[in-house]
């Protein structure tokens, strides 16, 4: 409903109106709209009629719209005289306006559904959008490189190569302008009158380092040294205004296309009008950057008159000579690295060309070393100092000494190399440990021939279109292209060869150089695609064929072979037309001690941190899904379904069986910001939520109060598991040492430790703010399983126990439990990610099996069984789940057991696109190029997540139309991998404000207030209810030597009993290199995982240890894959170096040789103590490094029988 406003002071704005409106009718409280505190603020629209003199006055009326619910009810209290408001001295007249034609069906919707968002804040995002309206003439763009010339100081200003130059002084025209909307800098280049194609240069406020702005020879300049390349557009003026005009390019022209993948940073000259009324061309430009929150330009003078033409197709092709030449060529780790330099922009051509004769001088001294010495040139060139040379760079490294070389990866890993493909760039990254898989182990000792390469936007981000940017035909002439074609690197032409299914959602598959096998001949990526198996019955289908071979690729740990006689197939349990063992099937006690054995002995620290698994998530030829141990199997056999089996191998009679998860642990459920906005829709106050955060947040911060909390923090989160601090500080306080000691014990504390404690704290505080990631107590997250009971029911069996359908049985035991838990009594089940409010279903838990009757599944842990019998199967209905791996969420917390009922989602299920032909490997290629185009799996979930925080208002929330859709539209997301039916985003609901949650800025690096909203949803509260620690920058401080520092005060008389001789024993001589070996790899990795751009940017030594990435991205997949990929190799890397200090095992050592240990041991954590004093860049990695010597000293004294036990642990509910 509309309303005429009049008599509104002509100086006066819409926010003044507005806020008058709101604060003397609408939103007093309690008043004749609000009578409660906590109820949704009315929301409504005010707008001015502009004067006919121009300018900002308005000509003293306006309209104000609100619906039509609160329309009728304003009208009342009008009439009665019982409605005042004044703007400046003058009473407002309100008037209904007859003529409604010009009230939107957004606007409605936008009033009746979007919450209201404070007049301050849409008054400055209105102001700051104004402010930047007018653009800035540019005479040129100019795409280079920094560089220091020949001769130059280290500390003089870098000067800037013009390698590409586009001169718009005397064809075409160029305009810059602030897109505050946007938070970028758009150049656009087209004449209207002229051309018929305009580009557009696209700078990311997020991609910008720093500016520099100056004149040169009296132009104006600005110089962005970048963090990322800007994007390129081309836009056709002429093109179907229907379509999508826009088009993602990965150059300006055939010139720039040259230097594009080797230069990124930016010049642009502005054009000065010498418009008085304009100013200063330079200084608005300042006031801009100001306007639009991020920091303006400095004045400093930066040459750019030396075209240097470091990357002119001579020289580049001078580059390729010389990767290709012999020497290289049978060194091809090198060569990587060589490419790495060029690549990554460590080095330009000059430079490389500069350090070629040394280069090839390492190859012939340091042999197989001499990859490993390259690659650790290439992190440090990257992140030296600015002015220091290239050559000096590398003979630094070579000064620090030859590096020890590198052991071998466990079984089941390899040294693996990356490649990353951006619009504009080739990003190299490696080797780094990495899980194998069938295809790689088949190929043992040929690794280097295979490369794991990624698809990403200049950020390393997923891609992400806008609506109107076409960015298929992008994709397919970038991405195809490299798929069909393949691509050369190093000297060798690489090829396409597969995926695995995790692998595609994050756009990355693998790629083969052709190598000749002596057993096997020439191998090429057909020939291996062959030898996977029959793929005839999917073989139209392109995305089932790719997700057939996909298994070969999936991540393993291989386990015991079998034989043909070994295992066989059985019938799915089905009834009334369900079937409910989708993905699941058995295996024999026997058999399952086999594997666990075999996994033990790849993994040690297996046998004292789990309990023998009553299920395997398995790889077996064609097979994939879950098995869990049924009793009545005898001997060493499998029993596989139909369903698990996804292709034929002929002629395989044995076969390996690979595992993909171990299930020897139930996890920890915790809150996620959808499940936490279905359980709130579904009834949940918002006050358990907040007292479940204020829990966590407790917990977390009394890890400074007491070594026992402070270890349970590490073990509940699964922090600093690498160096088993948790069992050092739990060892160290039956010692007497603690945190705040008492007048009996000593103080454990340490500044490292201190800063350890702090890191961890601040990892779980983020997760918890910006994730709403909260435990659930009482409740557990298990591999679903089926219940067997009916399938030998139907054989004959008498006297069985089936569960009935509604009712499931959980049973859960640690590694240090003595007895079970069976989980009994109402509770909830989920499985994530939850987005249908039926995604949440009630259950009962039968607890304890009846004892009169046979149950086949009451010996199984750390699972949930669910019933195989009845109208509907539960896993299918939370969310579409399955039992081939699915994990699911059992809920016991009281509080959270919400009592509505809301049937699960029922979506129709799409035919599997198919050709009507047989699928060739480049239909597989243009499957994968469409996915990553319409792969909108998290955009649908944001979406869907903030139309449900905005349609709260309406008390909807997730049952709102919109979101019932995205639920829809995000299953058949997930599901296109499978199918190849993509999903198109025009048809994706738009958000009804430019306003955002503001819980939201947790995904932002940088947000802007004028952006957000003050959310009254659960998640709002949780995000504003936490303040983040700063994480202290303090140095290490000295901690004195090992006589005097508190831990070794305790130590030493113990260590000493047992190696009277130590003071007058000579270090352990090779500790020296071994630390260095340490200290270069833990460098390597601090830069190679840091999220940040900042050249020279890397981890804290604390964040290496806690295992966590503190930094912010607007990808959580992405942060997540870089945080599994710095555990993997930290963890390697610990292994590596504890294997060389004391061997693979202590376990079973005789006396001396413990004490052997012990002594080199106790160097270790001395040699860390002596190092305290140096300063943080020479000290670094240290103070882990003692760390790991450190816990050695505990485990010999403890397998000497020096230690009191440890206190059994008391697991809360």
């Amino acid at each position: 409903m509309e309303f005429c406003i009049r008599n509104i002071d002509f100086k006066a704005d819409e926010w003044e109106v507005t806020t008058a409106i709101a604060g003397q009718v609408l939103h007093v409280c309690p008043g004749p709209f609000i009578t409660d505190p906590g109820a949704r603020l009315p929301n409504f629209k005010v707008r001015l009629n502009k004067s006919q003199a121009g300018g900002v006055q308005n000509d003293g009326t306006g309209t104000f719209t609100l619906t039509k619910l609160l329309g009728k009810k304003f009208k009342q209290l009008s009439e009665k005289g019982q409605i005042s408001v004044e703007v400046k001295g003058k009473k407002l007249k309100f008037f209904p306006n007859q003529n409604t034609a010009k009230i939107t069906v957004s606007l409605l919707l936008e009033l009746e559904k979007a919450p209201f968002i404070d007049p301050d804040i849409a008054r400055d995002r209105g102001r700051r959008i104004n402010a930047l309206l007018d653009p800035f003439l540019v005479a040129h763009v100019q795409i280079g490189t920094f560089y220091h010339p020949t001769g130059a100081c280290p500390r003089d200003p870098r000067s800037f190569s013009i390698e590409w130059d586009q001169d718009l002084r005397k064809k075409s025209i160029g305009w810059l302008f602030f897109e505050y909307e946007h938070k970028c800098l758009r150049v656009q280049i087209g004449d209207q009158a002229q051309e018929e194609t305009f580009y557009h240069v696209i700078i990311q406020f997020t991609s910008i380092n720093k500016m520099a702005m100056g004149h040169d020879f009296g132009n104006p300049y600005v110089c962005f040294d970048l963090f990322t390349p800007p994007v390129f557009q081309k836009e056709e003026i002429f093109g179907p205004r229907e379509g999508k005009y826009l088009h993602r390019v990965g150059s300006l022209n055939a010139g720039h296309a040259v230097v594009a993948p080797y230069a990124h940073q930016l010049r642009i000259v502005l054009y000065d009008t010498g418009d008085h009324d304009s100013g200063d061309v330079l200084k608005r430009f300042e006031d801009y950057c100001r306007t639009s929150c991020f920091q303006p330009p400095k004045r400093v003078t930066i040459d750019a008159n030396g075209r240097q033409n470091f990357f002119c197709q001579r020289k580049l092709n001078e580059i390729a000579m010389w990767l290709r030449s012999p020497l290289l060529a049978s060194n091809w780790r090198v060569a990587f690295q060589i490419e790495a330099l060029l690549h990554n922009g460590a080095a330009n051509t000059v430079e490389l060309m500069e350090l070629q004769p040394r280069i090839e001088k390492l190859i012939r001294c340091c042999g197989d070393t001499a990859g490993d010495i390259m690659r650790r040139f290439a992190e440090m060139a990257a992140r030296r100092p600015l002015g220091q040379r290239i050559f000096e760079c590398f003979e630094s490294v070579l000064k620090k000494g030859s590096q020890r070389p590198r052991t071998s990866p466990p079984r089941g890993r390899f040294f693996c190399h990356h490649v990353t493909f951006t619009p504009t760039r080739l990003l190299l990254e490696g080797p780094a440990v990495t899980q194998s898989n069938r295809v790689i182990r088949e190929y043992e000792g040929y690794q280097d021939h295979f490369l794991r390469v990624d698809f990403r936007d200049e950020d390393r981000l997923q891609y992400r279109w806008d609506r109107d940017v076409d960015g298929a035909s992008y994709l397919q002439e970038r991405v195809g292209t490299l798929l069909k074609s393949g691509f050369d690197l190093a000297g060798r032409h690489f090829e396409f060869l597969g995926y695995s299914s995790s692998a595609l959602r994050e756009h990355a598959v693998w790629y083969i150089s052709a190598f000749h096998h002596p057993e096997k001949g020439m191998v090429t990526a057909q020939s291996i695609r062959d030898s996977l198996g029959d793929f005839s019955g999917v073989i139209k289908s392109p995305s089932k064929y790719g997700a057939r071979m996909a298994q070969a690729f999936s991540g393993t740990d291989p386990s015991v072979r079998i034989g043909r006689d070994q295992w066989c197939e059985i019938p799915e349990i089905e009834e009334n037309g369900i079937i409910f063992t989708d993905g699941v099937g058995t295996i024999s006690p026997g058999l399952a001690e086999l594997i666990y054995v075999a996994l033990c002995n790849d993994n040690p620290s297996l046998l004292v941190n789990s309990i023998v698994p009553s299920a395997y998530q398995i790889r077996f030829l064609g097979c994939k899904g879950v098995v869990s141990v049924d009793p009545r199997l005898k001997g060493i056999y499998m029993c596989i379904r139909p369903s698990m089996n996804k292709f034929d191998v002929p002629g395989e009679e044995y076969g390996t069986i690979e595992i993909a998860r171990a299930v020897d642990k139930p996890n920890i459920p915790h809150l996620n910001r959808p499940l936490v906005m279905v359980l709130e829709d579904r009834g949940a106050p918002k006050e358990v939520f907040m007292k479940l955060q204020a829990d966590a947040v407790a917990h977390a911060r009394m890890a400074h109060d007491s070594t026992a909390l402070y270890a349970k923090l590490l073990e509940s989160h699964h922090l600093c598991y690498n160096y088993r601090l948790a069992e050092i500080l739990k060892r160290l306080n039956t010692l007497g040492l603690e945190l705040k000691p008492n007048h009996l014990q000593q103080s454990l504390d340490t500044p490292f430790l201190a800063r350890l404690r702090s890191c961890a704290v601040n990892h779980v505080l983020r997760q918890v703010k910006h994730e709403a990631r909260i435990p659930i107590p009482n409740s557990y997250m298990l591999v679903g399983v089926a219940d067997e009971g009916p399938a030998y029911a139907k054989k004959g069996v008498k006297n069985l126990y089936c569960l009935p359908q509604g009712k499931i049985f959980a049973c859960v035991q640690y590694p240090e439990d003595e007895e079970p838990r069976y989980l009994q009594g109402m509770c909830l089940i989920s499985r994530s990610p939850v987005i249908h409010p039926g995604d949440v279903q009630r259950v009962y838990a039968i607890g304890r099996p009846p004892e009169d009757l046979s149950c086949l599944f009451g010996h199984l842990r750390n699972v949930v069984v669910f019933p195989t019998t009845g109208s509907w199967s539960l896993p299918n209905g939370l969310g579409g789940g399955d039992l081939d791996g699915d994990m699911y969420e059992v809920i016991q917390y009281g509080d959270l057991l919400v009592p509505e009922h809301h049937d699960p989602a029922s979506y129709k299920g799409l035919e599997t696109f198919k050709l009507d032909r047989p699928s060739t490997i480049d239909d597989v290629c243009d499957f994968i190029v469409e996915y990553i185009n319409s792969d909108v799996v998290g955009l649908i979930s944001n979406k869907h997540i903030t139309i449900a925080a905005d349609s709260k208002a309406r008390q909807l929330g997730t049952l709102d139309p919109d979101c019932l859709k995205l639920a829809e539209m995000h299953s058949w997301a997930v599901d296109y991998p499978k199918n190849g039916n993509k999903v198109d985003i025009k048809d994706m609901p738009r958000s009804l404000i430019k306003f955002k949650p503001d819980w939201g800025m947790a995904d932002e690096s940088a947000p802007r207030s004028s952006d957000y909203y003050e959310s009254d949803r659960a998640l709002g509260h949780l995000f504003r209810n936490i303040v983040l620690e700063d994480m202290s920058n303090t140095l290490p401080h000295h901690q004195g030597t090992p006589e005097v520092q508190p831990i070794s005060t305790v130590l030493w008389p113990l260590v000493r009993r047992h190696l009277p001789g130590l003071p007058d024993q000579t270090r352990t001589p090779w500790i020296d290199s071994l630390y260095t070996t340490y200290r270069e790899e833990l460098t390597y990795m601090s830069s190679t995982y840091s999220l940040s751009r900042v050249a020279g940017s890397r981890l804290r030594e604390e964040e290496l240890v806690i295992g966590t990435i503190l930094g912010k991205c607007t990808q959580r997949r992405y942060r997540s894959n870089r945080l599994y990929a710095m555990r993997e190799n930290v963890q390697f890397l610990v292994q590596e170096i504890k294997g060389q200090l004391v061997g693979p095992r202590l376990e079973g050592l005789p006396e001396s040789a413990l004490k052997e240990k012990l002594a080199v041991a106790w160097d270790v954590w001395s040699f860390s103590l002596e190092r305290a004093g140096l300063s943080p860049e020479e000290n670094f990695g240290s103070e882990s490094f003692g760390l790991l010597g450190l816990g050695l000293v505990l485990e010999c004294l403890e397998r000497l029988g020096s230690l009191p036990p440890l206190p059994k642990p008391v697991r809360g509910a």
